[in-house]
């Protein structure tokens, strides 16, 4: 395979995982996943992380 084949060959893969990765959210797609109720939920389990990370303290506690 020469080297121009195998980049675009690369190129593809990645333009068919993105394109993948975008019909997880497309209005189409019957299972498609809820970005605000996706958000909403990372939101939380963000400030439950950064709690519990408050909770244990420590020397990293004001790199944070």
């Amino acid at each position: 395979m020469t080297t121009e084949k195998a980049v675009l060959v690369n190129t593809l893969i990645e333009v068919e995982d993105r394109i993948d990765e975008l019909w997880e959210y497309h209005p189409e797609n019957p299972n498609r996943t809820d970005v605000v109720d996706e958000f909403g939920k990372l939101q939380k389990l963000a400030l439950v992380l950064q709690t519990q990370i408050d909770e244990l303290g420590g020397e990293d506690e004001d790199r944070i």
